[in-house]
């Protein structure tokens, strides 16, 4: 509910005490349509609504963090809110007090259920690739919240069958399960995560194991082009405790320590170009990390989806992890291990604002850097009163690299950034891109089902190696598109049409792409950096199946 920590402020600067307990919780679900507003009681809709399983009570009730003794806390309300949210099968979600006379509080928690069951069938292309996906996915399996999803995708000549399991609230706890087994024509996947978040800003810890082995075929890039082929097999183990040392302030302040074993194999085959082999690596060791979180959420509607409510956290976010890899551990060599990142969001008034990030990781060994990157993200955010609701986006983006991973690559192209261009059309170590977009949104519902928009865009980007400069190989694009939204889904994702023509000449033929697909056209915290920074294993944590099934 927009504007609830404001208002929820004010109400308790206005009672007579702050010690008010939670005397009552009520607890409204709605389904997916309502049949009191006009079209959403057409037969169609109440069908929909009859074979729907409505979201159990004890599944909103086991979120609330306000229970009946508790006492008032409008950050935990706001927090109850977010975490509801975050589920994935909720589409709205609000909790409203109501203050007594007696000094206590009533509250009463809404929710709206999202359309769970997906069955999907899209044909799409992006930067020069075609792809097909088909298969279905249930968010809310019988209204308990837990999601299973099975997946057939093709993505050029590459094809992948993809199972999926989660349990975001298993066995009723804060603990998180997902599951996942993938045979792809470049090997297998398979792995298990289990995780604790930090489900509000003084939960005392948090914690997270997981497993994950990924037999595959990697490529490498130049100019478009697959120029190198080899097989790959990766293993890791990861475990992660942390725990809340204290709160001055808004700020929360964060340790946690844990442990990693990852080992990387890798065998020529008949397509391997001559000396682009990676040398095998295992690490394993410690790591230990401190962090601090502001809690100064902003919620926004028509920012990155149309007409949900989104959170963006426009307070300080900052965390360091690292730690020793050693020989006695099992590493191939004695190493250290280091990431660090901060980001900060800045106000600039209703609907504007700003989201920056700065952050370094890699290793070192023998006095030298390995798999070095240095990255910096800028995005902002400036809702117009134009015809329309309308949403300004510039999003402004660098990366260095040292001495990156062999099977790892700094890439710019139609799937990173750059829509006139062919995917994996420009290599290097050092990266810029510039991505200003004016997004359009249309607030009619288009037959109860569909939210649908507008864009217009303009991208600019530079690639290079070490030893040239950057603005000698500029490329930029134009072009517009439309955003399509379906309303009553779990995800609320953006599928989008774009066409856009390429300014300056790249690889391929025509200057003109057009795509199709799910997903905005660049990240907000990295896009050319993408494949530099992902670990093999970070499929367990990629809900989204539209970058997961199209990941190359």
């Amino acid at each position: 509910m927009r504007g609830l920590g404001l208002a929820a402020l004010a109400l308790v600067a206005a009672a007579p005490s702050l010690a008010q307990p939670v005397s009552k919780v009520s607890i409204e679900r709605s389904n997916v349509f309502n049949p009191a507003v006009p079209g959403e009681d057409w037969w169609p809709f109440q069908t929909a609504n009859r074979i729907h399983f409505l979201t159990r009570e004890h599944i909103v009730e086991h979120d609330n963090l306000l229970p009946v003794g508790a006492f008032w806390d409008p950050l935990k309300a706001v927090e109850t809110e977010r975490n509801l949210r975050s589920l994935g099968f909720l589409r709205h979600a609000s909790v409203d007090p109501k203050f007594l006379d007696d000094g206590t509080v009533d509250l009463r928690i809404r929710t709206q259920d999202s359309w769970t069951l997906v069955p999907q069938f899209s044909l799409g292309t992006e930067g020069g690739d075609d792809f097909l996906i088909f298969g279905a996915q249930e968010g809310n399996l019988l209204g308990l919240g837990k999601g299973i999803s099975l997946f057939h995708s093709q993505v050029g000549s590459e094809i992948r069958n993809d199972l999926r399991y989660t349990d975001p609230r298993l066995f009723g706890t804060w603990n998180e399960l997902t599951t996942q087994f993938a045979d792809t024509s470049r090997g297998t996947e398979s792995g298990v995560r289990v995780t604790k978040p930090f489900f509000s800003h003084d939960a005392p810890h948090a914690w997270e194991a997981s497993w994950a082995r990924i037999v595959q075929e990697n490529s490498l890039y130049e100019n478009g082009d697959e120029i190198s082929k080899f097989d790959a097999d990766f293993r890791a183990v990861r475990s992660r405790f942390g725990a809340r040392v204290g709160q001055i302030g808004d700020t929360t302040h964060r340790v946690n320590l844990g442990t990693l074993y990852a080992k990387s194999d890798f065998a020529a085959t008949s397509e391997t170009r001559a000396g682009s082999l990676p040398s095998d690596r295992e690490l394993s060791g410690p790591l230990f990390g401190y962090s601090w979180i502001q809690t100064r959420y902003r919620s926004e509607r028509n920012i990155d989806q149309m007409q949900r409510t989104e959170d963006y956290n426009l307070g300080n976010d900052f965390s360091i992890e690292g730690g020793p890899m050693l020989e006695s551990w099992g590493s191939d060599r004695d190493r250290w291990m280091l990431h660090a990142s901060d980001r900060q969001g800045i106000p600039f008034g209703p609907g504007r604002f700003a989201l920056t990030e700065v952050g370094v990781e890699g290793r070192s060994a023998g006095g030298s850097v390995e798999n070095g990157i240095f990255f910096a993200n800028l995005n902002l955010f400036w809702k117009t009163g134009w015809i329309l609701d309308q949403t300004f986006v510039g999003h402004l983006e660098f990366n260095s690299t040292r001495r990156l991973d062999g099977e790892r690559q700094l890439v710019l192209g139609g799937d990173t950034g750059l829509r006139g261009y062919k995917n994996n059309a420009f290599t290097g170590q050092r990266s810029l891109l510039l991505n200003l977009e004016n997004r359009l949104f249309w607030d009619r519902e288009l037959c109860h089902l569909v939210y649908m928009g507008g864009v217009v865009f303009f991208d600019s980007g530079v690639i290079a190696s070490s030893a040239r400069g950057l603005a000698n190989r500029v490329k930029n694009d134009v072009g517009a598109g439309l955003r399509f939204s379906p309303s009553r889904s779990s995800s609320g994702g953006v599928v989008r049409i774009d066409v856009a023509y390429a300014i300056n000449e790249g690889p391929g033929g025509s200057r003109w792409v057009v795509s199709v697909r799910g997903g905005h056209a660049f990240s907000l915290f990295g896009s050319a950096n993408r494949g530099t920074r992902r670990h093999p294993d970070s499929a367990l944590a990629e809900d989204d199946p539209s970058i997961r099934l199209r990941r190359r």
